[in-house]
């Protein structure tokens, strides 16, 4: 399956409530989907001056499925494709979150040795997808929650870092 017919799929049910913003959609649902099923596509968009276009059809498929604006554009949406620990690793940077449990940023770390010969097989490669996530606000500022998930389940790692790339980038390099 190519990473643009992920646009064309059958959503992910999300929550049943009054419904997850867009921005939390898009987090949690639609780019982790695409980062764990297809985690060396991701990152080779991600470096792509296609980023850009990718972004903008991911969040308007987002907004379709929510019914409603996201409060941010595409372009506001910062990719930062960096090595992590010797291996290959987007941050993706969102607009200020405005809820509890949206993200500040994401990252998708691939676990592979790229200097392998020969490549592993594109079928054997994982992909860890971290979130940096808004939390509730105490009266000393705010706080945040470092996140990851798997394709089977969601890990809360408790606080996280001051919501900054570098800050969140040197969170996961003592992970992984």
């Amino acid at each position: 399956m190519g990473l643009f017919d992920f646009l064309k799929r059958e959503p992910e049910p999300t929550p049943d409530d009054e419904g997850p913003s867009p921005h939390y959609v898009f987090a949690h649902y639609a780019l982790r989907q695409i980062a764990l099923a297809e985690p060396l596509q991701l990152l080779a968009i991600a470096a792509s001056p296609d980023a850009g276009s990718f972004m903008e059809a991911l969040l308007k498929d987002v907004v379709e499925q929510c019914g409603r604006e996201a409060g941010f554009d595409a372009a506001e949406i910062k990719l930062h494709p960096l090595r992590l620990n010797d291996y290959p690793c987007v941050v993706i940077e969102m607009p200020e979150p405005q809820e509890a449990a949206e993200a500040y940023m994401m990252a998708v770390l691939v676990t592979i040795d790229l200097a392998a010969d020969p490549p592993p097989d594109p079928d054997q490669v994982t992909a860890h997808y971290y979130t940096l996530e808004k939390s509730v606000s105490l009266p000393d500022g705010p706080r945040t929650v470092l996140a990851g998930w798997d394709k089977q389940r969601h890990m809360n790692f408790g606080e996280g870092p001051e919501p900054t790339v570098e800050a969140f980038v040197e969170a996961l390099s003592e992970r992984d």
